[in-house]
């Protein structure tokens, strides 16, 4: 395996991964981005700018390539030199900067792999750097482990919907006690918050598939079963904007954006059940 570095000067992270190589015993050539690698990283990025993530603040480095794969960010790198592909889906790109670290999604992945996710989760934490997890309340006992653990410092829950909409959006169902299950977790945990996309839903696949934004009703359903899993109706709920244009799914990249004012009705139903609903500015 040939491993090739793109990194920046300055980039605290990208001096760890070079550490951590350098404990594995793994060569690498390593070029600067910004400095005199730059024609190397052009010719690179140019052949590969589909698999290069360039956010608002550009290129998020250190940037991994073994020839095979790619792999950007501290997080995602680590997972991979631990754990190959493995890890794919428990990180994506890192969006917060200094001692936090984001994009670490404890229900993307395969819990058969939960512990090299917690691995990466360690070295993070010896790292001196803060995590936020995302759960979808997917893999609740790989959540638990990791709050037992204290691998986490803030959770930050996305209720989809209703446990009739996770039918909807999950295939297989899921288990509605899994759910519940990660309610009750992430409410007990010291620095938290749920939230929900006002998104469209595939009703009905086929072709054309019949598409329609989540309800407020079904929005008021969903502030429902958060007071049901914790017992509260003043646990901290946002609503959350969808851009049709960033969608994962391609059938929803055509959908029309609702305008900011669509969310007013939204929070209004949600308060039946969570009255600190907020619209969240992001």
């Amino acid at each position: 395996m040939s491993i090739t570095l793109y990194t920046a000067a300055g980039c605290v992270r990208c001096r760890m991964v070079r550490q951590f190589l350098k404990e594995r015993g793994l060569t690498y050539g390593d070029y600067d981005a910004l400095g005199e690698g730059k024609e190397a990283f052009r010719s690179f990025y140019q052949a590969n700018r589909q698999k290069i993530y360039r956010g608002t603040d550009g290129v998020e480095f250190p940037l991994f390539s073994d020839g095979d794969v790619i792999r950007q960010g501290l997080p995602g790198v680590i997972a991979h030199l631990i754990a190959g592909p493995s890890l794919t889906g428990f990180f994506t790109h890192n969006r917060k900067h200094g001692q936090w670290i984001d994009g670490i999604h404890v229900s993307g992945g395969e819990p058969a792999y939960g512990e090299e996710f917690q691995e990466v989760l360690i070295y993070l934490k010896k790292q001196g750097f803060k995590i936020q997890i995302d759960t979808n309340g997917l893999n609740a006992d790989l959540l638990a482990s990791v709050i037992e653990h204290k691998l986490a410092d803030c959770v930050i829950m996305e209720v989809k919907g209703s446990l009739d909409l996770y039918d909807l959006l999950f295939q297989p169902p899921v288990d509605p006690a899994e759910i519940e299950k990660s309610i009750i977790l992430v409410s007990n945990f010291s620095d938290y918050r749920f939230l929900t996309t006002i998104a469209p839903i595939v009703r009905q696949p086929g072709d054309p598939p019949e598409i329609s934004y989540i309800t407020p009703e079904e929005i008021a359903e969903t502030a429902k079963l958060i007071k049901s899993a914790t017992g509260d109706h003043r646990q901290p709920y946002g609503l959350r904007f969808f851009n049709p244009k960033i969608a994962d799914d391609e059938r929803l990249r055509t959908c029309e954006a609702l305008s900011p004012n669509a969310l007013f009705k939204y929070r209004t139903q949600a308060r039946k059940h969570q009255f600190k609903t907020e619209i969240l500015k992001k």
